[in-house]
């Protein structure tokens, strides 16, 4: 198909979503990048029908806002998902948009889907996804369902994942993952080709096996966490063998070698990474945090998204710190609370800095996930909900964000001398 068409990229603001809008522009078709954002909601069905009007392609490469994976605390084989939820989305999101094209007319539904979907079942993630991929096929519209390997770009997340202390434990299974910019390719030649009516699936040129290429990541990061071989280690809540990750016989294949992308990518990530190996103080024992603090770090964390930003200072072209509350402490002379908004963009960080001796932290990570490193301790990971607390005069070696795709907001609240106006003091080394 070589005239120009109307194509509707569902997820149109994602990691994949924006290389194949762009992608298809260049080529010179109108695409639309759908996604809630841009007010177009398979969940609601808000803008689709307008948003689908003339189009003749459909690419669905949205997903669930409840794929997380955590660990539960002190358990390194036990995981926690939100398996309802997935399913809910797929399910729901699919029904709308289907019902929606064929209303439209569109001639080819074209959904990213995942190398070993109908392998992972015990996952209810991937339990999702099939149900997803069903609802296609059960459709009156012409489809094709691209399975893609794991991405190069989530090669760090399955290491912050794996965590446990200075160890990275991982399956020996064996992957063949691919760049994202490869997927974005793959997915624009299936949408601008005829339905395959099945699945295609896609993949890298190089099978490797899990601990390898995350250890081989570390060390071009020069990350000093060492990667544990286990079997038993699981993979997103998963147990791997040989067959989950990798495609079957004749997959396309995408042109990028992971060393080459690595080559690519991660020297512009090295200048952050150096602050950690500043010596540092050594930590003060932690302290009981009062409930009226606690409450108001609730407090606060709940108005972020309503009180109008007061100030704000650029750390670095992928951070932003903003302060979004200030309260004198009446029965506390001198003392005030301050909420401090940051917002990480993918793979942002911040630069190594001291905090003041007169300020304690308390911080909640709102969403996504960030990597800290205080003093010469080690670099812990916290999600979504989790929270840490910081003394006075502490060093933060490591502030960034554990993801290079999706972004990352904690919310620091500071007790802290009423006339401190620099919370925190960059190193200059």
């Amino acid at each position: 198909m070589n005239k120009k068409m109307k194509i509707v990229v569902i997820g149109g603001s994602g990691l994949i979503g924006k290389k194949l809008v762009n992608n298809l522009r260049q080529q010179g078709h109108e695409v639309v990048a759908a996604s809630p954002s841009s007010g177009v909601n398979t969940i609601t069905g808000e803008g689709l029908a307008e948003a689908l009007t003339g189009a003749q392609v459909v690419v669905d490469v949205s997903n669930s806002p409840s794929f997380t994976f955590i660990p539960k605390r002190g358990a390194l084989y036990q995981w926690e998902s939100e398996d309802n939820a997935a399913m809910e989305f797929f399910e729901t999101s699919g029904r709308n948009l289907l019902a929606a094209e064929a209303a439209a007319g569109v001639g080819h539904h074209v959904a990213l889907s995942i190398v070993g979907t109908d392998r992972l079942q015990e996952s209810g993630y991937f339990r999702a996804k099939m149900a997803q991929e069903n609802l296609i096929k059960a459709s009156t519209i012409p489809y094709t369902i691209v399975r893609a390997t794991q991405f190069f770009e989530f090669v760090g997340g399955i290491a912050q994942t794996s965590t446990v202390g200075q160890t990275v434990h991982l399956s020996p299974a064996l992957m063949q993952p691919m760049a994202s910019d490869d997927v974005a390719n793959a997915l624009a030649e299936v949408t601008l080709g005829a339905p395959a009516q099945g699945i295609v699936e896609i993949a890298g040129p190089e099978r490797v096996r899990l601990d390898e290429l995350v250890g081989r990541f570390l060390r071009t990061t020069k990350d000093p966490r060492q990667v544990v071989t286990d079997a038993r280690a699981r993979y997103f809540g998963l147990v791997l063998n040989d067959q989950s990750l990798v495609p079957g016989d004749n997959p396309r294949i995408g042109p990028t070698f992971f060393e080459d992308w690595l080559n690519r990518s991660i020297p512009q990530q090295r200048a952050t990474k150096k602050a950690a190996a500043a010596p540092t103080p050594t930590r003060p024992s932690p302290q009981k945090v009062a409930p009226a603090l606690l409450l108001l770090a609730c407090g606060i964390g709940l108005a972020v998204l309503a009180v109008t930003r007061a100030s704000a200072q650029d750390l670095d072209e992928k951070s932003k710190v903003t302060l979004v509350y200030e309260h004198v402490l009446p029965n506390v002379a001198g003392k005030s609370i301050k909420g401090v908004l940051v917002e990480y963009t993918p793979g942002g960080s911040s630069p190594a800095h001291t905090h003041p001796k007169s300020a304690f932290i308390y911080a909640t990570v709102l969403s996504g996930a960030i990597r800290s490193q205080v003093n010469d301790g080690p670099v812990k990971v916290y999600r979504a909900g989790e929270s840490f607390s910081e003394m006075p005069g502490d060093h933060h070696g490591v502030s960034a964000n554990a993801s290079e795709t999706e972004p990352a907001r904690p919310l620091a609240v500071f007790v802290v001398d009423t006339d401190k106006k620099n919370l925190t003091t960059n190193d200059t080394k």
